[in-house]
């Protein structure tokens, strides 16, 4: 399954056997083509009442669907990281009022894992990171000078073997950089976005 998340909002991409059509919060869009793939992101983006939308395809055509689907955005590419410190703390951002994880855009001619450390290292004024493997790849939407966003978030598992203090990038509007225990995850990931609870879903921390 892949999803492209509007905010709180999600279009997924999925084989014709998910659940969707057990879904109440879903919408199940059966028929799809060129013409309506192209419409789709301005459709979807205007519809806020439409908080969940499943596009059921044939196993084999997922991947070549969800492409299609994200060409018809801007896209844009950012790396960033699920640290765990040595006292098996998880480390989060506070921006805007959210729980976050560090992350920030690709610069030109740069590999994504090197965006994904260096992003953690300013971000949150640490240094002393061991990277390892890509966890998952998220995709989220925003408008941009009058274009239409997509920003594919590669997450890196890390691990924080130093000892200095966390210091917030306050010129990225970052409030706070906080050690969370693994049993507050639950807690401190009720105010955070979708995008950011399924990277810890995916490590299984959810």
């Amino acid at each position: 399954m892949y999803s492209i998340y509007f905010n709180n909002r999600i279009i997924r991409v999925c084989n014709q056997s998910c659940n969707a059509p057990y879904n109440p919060n879903a919408t199940v869009l059966h028929s799809i083509n060129d013409k309506t793939l192209q419409e789709l992101p301005c459709l979807f983006d205007g519809s806020e009442n439409m908080k969940m939308l499943y596009i059921p395809v044939p196993q084999e055509k997922m991947q070549e669907t969800f492409d299609a689907l994200c060409s018809q955005f801007t896209p844009i590419n950012a790396g960033g990281g699920l640290v765990q410190n040595q006292a098996g703390e998880y480390l989060l951002i506070c921006r805007h009022g959210l729980w976050d994880l560090p992350k920030g855009k690709q610069e030109e001619g740069e590999d994504i894992a090197v965006t994904a450390l260096r992003e953690v290292e300013e971000e949150c004024g640490i240094s002393s990171l061991e990277q390892d493997e890509l966890l998952c790849i998220t995709h989220h939407t925003y408008h941009m000078n009058g274009l239409h966003m997509l920003k594919h978030t590669y997450w890196y598992k890390m691990k924080y073997t130093g000892s200095q203090d966390l210091k917030p990038q306050l010129e990225e509007d970052i409030q706070r950089c906080e050690w969370v225990p693994a049993e507050k995850l639950p807690e401190y990931l009720q105010n955070t976005y979708p995008s950011i609870r399924k990277v810890f879903e995916e490590a299984g921390l959810l």
